[in-house]
This record gives structure tokens, sequence and C-alpha cells, in this order.
């Protein structure tokens, strides 16, 4: 627990027993969870630089709501995939739901130290505690805290909060859910306005598209290669 990677991987990363692990699979979710980390903080940047401050503020809380999007996505296709399931899958896959909730209040818990330490409706309990508290509490935050949450962001994207350890085929599922539902959020509110019809249009499609490319290629070889379907997985 010193450690933060450590700590991160125990938290983020698979670890069920029978885990089926692809290296190929696994190389193309890594390249594909980077690429949106790129993407995304690229459109940022943009913004940021050419767009009026309140534009690129609007930008800054559009990845926000994309966030809450992912994590209101993940317990309903969970959820669903746990009720389609027929027993004894279904308790089984029930009781390992708790896998993907550690790793989510593990984001939402070291992010929110962040939101203590700076946001000024917290401004009061940091004058109450005091240096004593504040100066030890900055040195673990910056040295602790900080590559624990963003190593676990990684960590969460690439292997989609832990949800590998329901079961194999739960990943894809919870990807391709959550890319779209994200782009169909982003059309209604506008998220591109004033970025070139065609990049607007690549931005928009370019991450669903790609995320239900590699889940199709990941479900393709779970089926070719270990047997495993989504019907013989939910008894079906």
């Amino acid at each position: 627990m010193l450690n933060p990677f450590l700590a991160a991987r125990a938290a983020f990363l698979p670890s069920r027993p029978d885990l089926i692990v692809d290296s190929r699979v696994r190389k193309l979710q890594f390249v594909r969870a980077w690429a949106g980390i790129v993407v995304s903080l690229a459109v940022a940047v943009v913004y940021k630089v050419t767009a009026p401050k309140e534009l690129a503020s609007e930008r800054f809380d559009d990845a926000w709501i994309n966030v809450l999007i992912l994590t209101c996505a993940l317990p309903l296709v969970v959820g669903g995939f746990v009720l389609a399931a027929r027993p004894p899958n279904r308790g089984a896959f029930a009781r390992r739901v708790r896998h993907p909730l550690i790793a989510v209040g593990a984001i939402f818990g070291s992010m929110f130290t962040f939101v203590i330490a700076a946001a000024p409706e917290f401004g009061g309990l940091r004058e109450a505690v005091g240096p004593i508290v504040l100066i030890p509490g900055g040195v673990v935050l910056f040295l602790w805290m900080l590559p624990f949450a963003v190593y676990g962001i990684v960590l969460s994207l690439t292997n989609v909060f832990r949800t590998a350890d329901i079961h194999e085929v739960v990943p894809p599922l919870v990807s391709v859910s959550a890319s779209w539902v994200m782009a169909l959020v982003n059309l209604f509110t506008d998220a591109y306005e004033g970025v070139p019809g065609i990049l607007a249009m690549a931005l928009l499609l370019g991450a669903p598209l790609t995320v239900s490319a590699l889940a199709h290629y990941e479900l393709r070889r779970l089926r070719l290669r270990h047997s495993i379907t989504l019907r013989n997985t939910l008894l079906r």
C-alpha cells in the first residue's frame, strides 16, 4: 500500500483466478485507452487555445458529463447482463459485481480528495484542521494520491472498470454501450459546436466505431479460441 502504482494495480486490474487473458486483445485495449486519452486532451487543448474562455469552460464541463454518463452506464449494462443470465450463472455473476464497484469507488474516492483540497466549498474545513494537518496531507496528496489516481484512470479505461472479473464478455459490452451513449449525448448537446463538420463527425463517431470494432474482434476471439459466446455465458 505504500507504493501507489502497486495499490492501483490491486484496485483496478481484474484478478479472477480463472480469467482468460488474451495478449493480443490486451494490447489493443491499451492502445484504445491511450488513443482516447490523447484525442480528448488534443480537443481540449485546441478549444483552450483558439476558443473563447466560456466555450473552453463548456468543453471541460462536457468531459465531466461524459465521465458521469460512463459511471451511470456501467451499472445499467452490468445489471442487465446479470438479470439476463440464468441460474446458477446469475448468482455467480452477481457476487462478482463487487470488484467493478471497488474500482469505481476507488476512482471517485481518490478524485474527491482533490476536491476537498481545492474546492472553495471546503475552505472552512481546511481552515479548521489547520496547517498541522494540511501540510502532511498535501504531501500525501501529491506523492501518493496523484499517481494512484492517474494510473488508476488509465487502468480503468483499459480494463473497463475491472468488469472482466464478472465475465470476459462484459468489458466489450460495457465499452460499446458507454461509447455510443456518450456519442449520442455529444450529438444532442452540440458538444463540437464550432468545429469543422468533417472533424466534428470524426470526433463524434471515431471513439464508438473504434470501440465497437475492438469489441467485435474481442468477442470473436473468445468464440473461436475459447468457445465462449454470449448465449452460452447466459445459459440461453
